[in-house]
């Protein structure tokens, strides 16, 4: 019964000053707002990019350079260090051909980024890329290609796949495949096109947008200096990954003189690491948003003691007429609350739009659930509580002779 009373004596107050109940409700709408859409995006990032890895075929192991975990002795993963992956690498062609002969592996593919232009006579491909591989890119990726061929190791480097962008780009109107286009002024004819790629997330790097290139054109391109980002490579069927996986690493360190200098990964690794890497974003970006919170109880305390001051009358009224001191504080904390709730609920709808608008600008599907909407109201409710707690004590100290002389 008591607790109605408050209830509707909060929302009374709310509603009296509309402008001020909004702003001091600012600052708890946009730290809700920010967490909710900090953390559904990141939800929805994390299950498209388990999407895209499980898209690769189920048995992929990559390779790359640097030794960016730490394993225990059962060989599960126990630390990611994202930096290591940076820096010159370290993988070479001898790394790859040792992976390629590996009983089990069915195809291996290296990567190695190539700088320069692409153009077609006067017009030049924005924002493309240009990646140095073999014939087995197509297989070890379960990248397809919708017309012509991806091209062989027969020697002949001056043919290239390109991406379902690249058509639109740069050959639109064109006989497509036979057509020439030039990479640092050097001809190249297109021999294969891409099926293009579904893919919401790139992360920078658009495969319908690319250009691939034979890797001996590559290395021509770079002045004859191998620089090998990563080797994916693909684990036959009927054959196990986890032995594989054993195989490529001990081949490796061979190669390497027994210096770990890289990094292999299995494809449920590949999903827990960059899965690791998005939480420690979201676990860094929601700390902003409870400073944020956390300013919104502190407005909420500065409010509240300027409203206990403006309402000393009321208050030695309620007193003189049997309210206890308990009434009193029970009152102004859910005044506080209230507030806080109503902060939430509007910054629960802003994160909602926000979220509408993430979808339609890099199409991901932020993901909401039933935990992320407690976890706010669990903590709107603490910083209501803390915001109202020592108005409300400050207010049923208050002596109800003296209070009810305030003008």
């Amino acid at each position: 019964m008591m607790l109605g009373i408050n209830l509707k004596l909060a929302i009374a107050s709310i509603r009296s000053a509309k402008m001020r109940s909004f702003l001091t409700m600012f600052a708890v709408i946009v730290g809700v707002a920010a967490f909710v859409i900090i953390t559904t995006t990141v939800e929805g990032l994390k299950s498209a990019v388990s999407s895209e890895i499980n898209s690769l075929g189920g048995n992929l192991l990559t390779v790359n350079s640097g030794k960016a975990v730490e394993r225990d002795e059962s060989g599960e993963i126990t630390s990611f260090n994202f930096a290591a992956t940076f820096g010159a690498s370290t993988l070479t062609e001898k790394d790859l051909e040792s992976i390629r002969k590996i009983e089990g592996v069915k195809a291996a593919a290296p990567q190695m980024i190539i700088t320069g232009a692409v153009t077609k006579d006067d017009t030049e491909l924005k924002g493309g890329l240009i990646m140095a591989t073999n014939e087995d890119y197509s297989e070890a990726l379960g990248q397809e290609v919708e017309f012509g061929q991806f091209f062989t190791d027969d020697g002949n480097d001056r043919f290239v796949v390109i991406g379902s962008g690249v058509v639109d780009e740069l050959l639109a109107g064109q006989d497509n495949l036979g057509s020439t286009i030039q990479i640092r002024d050097q001809d190249f004819t297109v021999v294969g096109i891409m099926k293009e790629q579904k893919s919401s997330i790139d992360f920078g790097v658009n495969l319908n947008n690319s250009v691939f290139l034979p890797f001996a054109a590559g290395k021509k391109l770079n002045g004859g200096t191998v620089l090998i980002q990563e080797i994916d490579a693909q684990v036959a069927d009927g054959y196990d990954a986890d032995e594989v996986f054993d195989d490529v690493e001990a081949v490796l360190l061979k190669n390497h003189g027994g210096t770990e200098d890289f990094t292999v990964l299995k494809q449920d690794e590949l999903i827990e690491t960059t899965n690791g890497i998005f939480d420690l974003i979201k676990s860094f970006s929601q700390v902003i948003s409870f400073i944020m919170l956390f300013v919104g109880a502190i407005v909420i305390l500065l409010i509240m003691l300027i409203t206990v001051t403006e309402r000393t009358r009321e208050i030695g009224i309620r007193k003189s007429i049997g309210a206890s001191p308990n009434h009193i504080r029970t009152q102004f904390v859910i005044e506080a609350v209230v507030l806080s709730w109503a902060g939430s609920v509007l910054g629960i709808l802003v994160g909602f739009l926000l979220g509408f608008l993430v979808k339609a600008g890099i199409d991901i599907t932020p993901i909401y659930t039933i935990n992320t909407l407690l976890v706010v109201m669990i903590i709107s409710t603490l910083v209501g509580t803390f915001g109202g707690l020592y108005p409300a004590f400050r207010a049923s100290n208050l002596d109800p002779v003296e209070a009810l002389r305030h003008e």
